[in-house]
C-alpha cells in the first residue's frame, strides 16, 4: 500500500471515530437529559407546594372582577379598550355625543334622543314627540303620555344578548390584566421560575354572585427543590347582586324613553335600598344619573351605577 493510501486510510478512520464519539456524546447528554427532566417531574407531582401560588392568582382574580365591575359602573356600565374593555376609546372632541366627563371619567350616554322618526312619532320639534300630542289623534278627546320619546343605550348583561356586554367586558377587563397582577417577581425571589400562557376568561353573572373561572397554563420550576409544576385553571366568586342593579336601572331608562311624564330622580322610584341621584346640566343641558345600591357592595362601599343622559327636545304642549 503506498504512502498516499495510508494517509487517506487513516483520515477515514479518525472521521469515522470523531463521528462515533461525536454520536455517543450526543445520545448520553440527551439521555441524562431526559432523564433528568422526568426525575423533576415526578418530584413535583409529589411534592412540590401549589397552593400559594393558586391562592395568589384566584385573589387577582377576585380583585379585578371587583375593579372591572366599579369601572363599568362609573362609566354608564362600559370598560374602554385602552383599560382593557371591549368599547372603542372616543376622543375628547367626542364629549357631548358619545359621552359626559364625570369625575375624570368618560361616561357613557345610556339614554339618547329618538334618531328617526317612526310614525306618528317624530324627532324634530314642532311635531314632538307627535303632531297631536297629548292627544293620541287631531280627533281625539284621549290624551296618551307613553309613547317613543328616546333611545336606550344601556349595554347588554350576557354575550347572548348583543355585543359589549356586562359579561364580556369582565371577561375580557381580567384577560387584559392578569398578567399584570400576578407578580411573578414575588415566586422567583424564592427560587421559583413562572411562565404564564396567555388566559381565556369565563364569567356567570348570578343573581347574588358573579362565577369568575380562568384557565391559564402557569409552569413553575422550583429551583431550590429541583421541582417542576404546572397549573391550569382557577376561580373565584364574588358575592354582589350585579344582575339585580343592573335590571333596575334598566327599568329606570325604559320608563325615561316610554313615558314623557317619567320623572327618573323623583324618591318615589327608589326601593329597596337602591337610590337615585340626578345631576342636572353636567355638559350643556345633559344630565348624570347616578343609581347607589346599598344591597350590591364593593370594597366595602355601595355600587354605583353612573350614566348620562342627552336632553330631548321639549314637547311645546309644556312650554305654551
Amino acid at each position: 500500500m503506498s504512502r498516499k493510501s495510508q494517509v487517506t486510510m487513516l483520515m477515514v478512520v479518525g472521521l469515522v471515530l470523531f463521528i462515533v464519539i461525536s454520536l455517543v456524546l450526543y445520545l448520553s447528554k440527551s439521555y441524562v437529559k431526559k432523564q433528568s427532566q422526568q426525575n423533576i417531574k415526578k418530584t413535583q407531582e409529589s411534592s412540590m407546594e401549589l397552593l400559594p401560588i393558586k391562592e395568589f392568582v384566584s385573589k387577582c382574580l377576585d380583585k379585578l372582577g371587583k375593579d372591572a365591575i366599579v369601572l363599568l359602573g362609573r362609566q354608564g356600565g362600559y370598560i374602554y379598550s385602552s383599560q382593557g374593555g371591549t368599547l372603542v376609546d372616543y376622543q375628547e372632541t367626542d364629549e357631548g355625543l358619545f359621552f359626559v366627563k364625570y369625575n375624570n371619567l368618560d361616561v357613557a350616554y345610556n339614554i339618547l334622543p329618538p334618531k328617526f322618526a317612526v310614525p306618528p312619532y317624530s324627532s324634530e320639534i314642532p311635531d314632538y314627540p307627535w303632531q297631536a300630542f297629548p292627544y293620541k289623534t287631531a280627533a281625539s278627546n284621549a290624551e296618551s303620555f307613553k309613547g317613543f320619546f328616546g333611545i336606550s343605550n344601556m349595554p347588554p348583561l350576557n354575550n347572548s344578548e348583543g355585543p359589549n356586554s356586562m359579561q364580556s367586558q369582565i371577561e375580557s377587563f381580567i384577560d387584559s390584566n392578569i398578567q399584570s397582577c400576578v407578580n411573578s417577581e414575588i415566586f422567583e425571589k424564592q427560587g421559583m421560575n413562572i411562565e404564564m400562557q396567555p388566559p381565556k376568561t369565563s364569567v356567570i353573572i348570578g343573581s347574588g354572585s358573579i362565577a369568575i373561572s380562568t384557565k391559564m397554563p402557569i409552569s413553575i420550576i422550583n429551583r431550590n427543590a429541583n421541582e417542576f409544576a404546572e397549573l391550569n385553571d382557577f376561580s373565584s366568586t364574588l358575592s354582589i347582586g350585579l344582575k339585580d342593579s343592573y335590571y333596575f336601572v334598566k327599568e329606570l331608562v325604559e320608563s325615561d324613553i316610554q313615558d314623557i311624564k317619567f320623572d327618573i330622580g323623583d324618591p318615589k322610584n327608589e326601593k329597596e335600598g337602591r337610590r337615585i341621584k340626578l345631576v342636572k346640566d353636567v355638559f350643556s343641558k345633559d344630565d348624570i344619573v347616578i343609581v347607589t345600591d346599598e344591597n350590591a357592595l364593593l370594597y366595602g362601599k355601595s355600587f354605583e351605577y353612573i350614566f348620562a343622559r342627552r336632553n330631548r327636545a321639549p314637547a311645546l304642549y309644556y312650554i305654551r
